[in-house]
């Protein structure tokens, strides 16, 4: 159920779906337009079309509208709000971070409202006077949040009023806030370069983040490091207990960490996807090859194509998982809740996601599906904190207190680069093909994050060294999964 806040109740509302918000209207009949009755006025026909440039049959969904505290429409604020997704680079359907901008110009206009104070009112001599500055402090004073998140209320702020100097009122900028521009010098790989950025007086100083510590990698804004290979045992062996893991969570854990995929990735796997598990498909290195991305119905990050390798023991239960009377009675529920929730929904049965919980729900959901732009919050993969939580909860021996599952791609890279050194060892494969594999296999864009792994892992210390046995069984598809851990196939 989406977040609801209370204080905003009456005052900030959605307009569940909107057909081509940005058509222009004329009283003068023009080619290609629609005919629509005033509302205001039923003997009044005005034209409604799409300009050149403007994509026709365009949707908005649960786009926010704001209100004073009268009733009456906030009407700035509303185009503003449709300007700034008008003027956006990526036209997108839904609004999230557009509900965040206008739940933030909403806690402005009632903090003018209960200090009794027009928020259009610059008249004041001093700067301590006016509406945005004494909002500024109050921000400061009552110490609910951090510095960045002062700075990003304050910068909503500070962005509408400009819309609202250009478009509706004339303001003087100089008095909603004092701005310089600052000249920056950067070090790029290509040489200096320089560049203006602005700087507004009402922002606080946001330290910069400090380096992960020795033995992490920082990525996608989180500090990780793969599992040592004692670590990585005793979480295996927690995951062979059927009584404590589901067979859904422990496939979860070995599809990130055979693949190095992300949990959007992961948790988007359609059952369609695994009809390509089949012999005439499999590959010399005994895996199975997925395309992901882009048209493929798999989420990835920043919707980037991708090539999974699922090694054929996890591909073949995977196929035992979704063949199950577990699965089979959860895609039941599955279909049945679409059905009910959206029937003028469509999705055939190989759409359907090959992980589901025990309600028929999806753990994650992908950006084509159809209830994607319907639904308020859709899903985002929390199974993975779940996952996180419990194993927290049941405190594991000899295991890190502070692991994320984003651990486990980390854990991928590593076991990857053992394997590989081992070839190399064996004049098997050239040293310097290393980095060059690994990089594709963790789909890094730019080699120096492939370079930081490798960093990391020449530094770490085992201080149990791994089985060949293990090794063997995980890269030459010898293992097989059954109970939820790894076993001699």
């Amino acid at each position: 159920m989406p977040y609801s806040n209370p204080s905003h109740r009456s005052r900030l509302t959605t307009i569940a779906r909107i057909s081509d918000p940005f058509s222009n209207v004329s009283t003068l009949e023009a080619a290609g337009a629609r005919a629509e009755p005033l509302t205001a006025d039923q003997s009044l026909v005005v034209y409604e079309f799409n300009s050149i440039c403007e994509p026709g049959n365009s949707e908005l969904y649960h786009l926010p509208f704001l209100f004073h505290a009268n009733g009456d429409p906030w009407h700035e604020a509303n185009s503003y709000v449709l300007s700034v997704i008008r003027d956006s680079p990526v036209r997108v359907s839904r609004t999230d971070g557009i509900r965040k901008l206008a739940s933030k110009l909403l806690d402005y206009l009632r903090f003018c409202e209960d200090n009794e104070q027009e928020w259009l009112d610059f008249s004041g001599t001093r700067m301590s006077m006016h509406p945005t500055t004494r909002y500024f402090h109050r921000l400061i004073t009552e110490g609910k949040r951090s510095n960045s998140v002062i700075n990003q209320y304050t910068g909503a702020v500070y962005g509408f009023y400009q819309y609202v100097s250009e478009n509706w009122h004339p303001l003087d900028m100089n008095k909603v806030d004092t701005v310089k521009y600052v000249k920056m010098m950067v070090e790029t790989s290509t040489g200096t370069k320089s560049f203006e950025v602005r700087k507004r007086g009402q922002t606080k100083k946001v330290p910069r983040r400090a380096m992960p510590q020795i033995g992490y990698i920082r990525e996608d804004g989180e500090d990780l490091r793969p599992l040592h290979n004692s670590e990585l045992q005793v979480l295996m062996l927690s995951l062979s207990d059927g009584e404590v893991w589901s067979a859904v969570e422990r496939l979860i854990v070995h599809v990130s960490l055979l693949t190095g995929a992300r949990k959007q990735t992961v948790l988007t796997l359609r059952l369609r996807h695994l009809k390509r598990f089949r012999p005439e498909f499999l590959q010399k290195d005994n895996t199975y090859k997925l395309f992901a991305g882009p048209g493929t119905g798999i989420d990835t990050k920043n919707n980037k194509l991708q090539d999974l390798y699922f090694p054929r023991p996890l591909a073949e239960e995977l196929c035992r998982l979704i063949a199950s009377p577990l699965m089979l009675a959860r895609q039941k529920k599955f279909q049945a809740k679409l059905a009910k929730e959206f029937p003028q929904v469509q999705m055939t049965g190989d759409e359907m996601y090959v992980f589901l919980s025990d309600q028929g729900n999806s753990y994650y959901m992908a950006k084509d599906d159809p209830r994607y732009t319907l639904v308020k919050s859709p899903q985002s993969g929390q199974v993975a904190d779940t996952i996180r939580r419990k194993i927290r909860r049941l405190d594991i021996k000899n295991f890190p207190c502070d692991f994320t599952c984003h651990w486990l791609r980390a854990t991928y890279a590593y076991i990857l680069y053992q394997r590989l050194k081992a070839l190399v060892s064996k004049e098997l494969l050239p040293s310097g093909d290393i980095i060059d594999f690994i990089q594709s296999r963790m789909h890094h864009e730019a080699r120096e994050t492939t370079e930081n792994y490798l960093k990391l892992f020449t530094m770490t210390h085992e201080k149990v060294l791994v089985q060949e046995f293990w090794e063997y069984r995980l890269f030459e598809g010898a293992y097989e999964i059954s109970g939820g851990g790894l076993s001699n196939a």
